[in-house]
C-alpha cells in the first residue's frame, strides 16, 4: 500500500517539477496531500477531514464525474471567452461609429452618451449569453 507520506511526496516532486497536480482522497490520512495538490478532490464518501482539505467534492460515486465536471467547465469557459470577445468587439464598433458620425455631421455628443449607449447595449447581449 501507499502510506500518507509517499502521496504528500509525489504531490510535493510533481509541483516542484511545474506540474499541476491532482490529488484524490478519502480519509484523515489523505488530507494533507489534498491540501498540498493544486486541486484536492474528496470522493463522495469521505470523511470529513478530507471534504474540508480538498478544493472539489463529488457528490456522487465513482471517479467519471471528474470528467463531466472537467468538460463542462471547459464549455462554460469557451462561452465566456466568446462572450467577452464578442461584446469588446461591439463597443469597440459602437464608440469608432460615434466617433466616426461625430467627426462626418460634427455632431453634438456627449462622451457619456456613447457611454450609455455602450452600456446598455452589453446588457441586451447578456441576455443571450444563457443557454435556457
Amino acid at each position: 500500500g501507499v502510506v500518507p507520506e509517499h502521496k504528500y511526496d509525489m504531490v510535493k516532486r510533481l509541483q516542484a517539477r511545474k506540474h499541476i497536480c491532482g490529488m484524490t482522497g478519502d480519509g484523515v490520512n489523505d488530507a494533507p496531500a489534498l491540501k498540498k495538490a493544486d486541486i484536492g478532490i474528496a470522493v463522495a464518501d469521505a470523511t470529513d477531514a478530507a471534504r474540508s482539505a480538498s478544493d472539489m467534492v463529488l457528490t456522487e460515486p465513482g471517479l467519471s464525474v471528474i470528467i463531466s465536471a472537467v468538460l463542462t467547465s471547459r464549455a462554460i469557459f469557451q462561452r465566456m471567452k466568446n462572450y467577452t470577445i464578442y461584446a469588446v468587439s461591439i463597443t469597440i464598433r459602437i464608440v469608432l461609429g460615434y466617433m466616426l458620425l461625430a467627426l462626418i455631421w460634427i455632431s453634438d455628443i456627449p462622451p457619456f452618451m456613447v457611454l450609455i449607449i455602450a452600456i446598455l447595449h452589453d446588457g441586451t447581449i447578456m441576455t443571450i449569453s444563457e443557454d435556457r
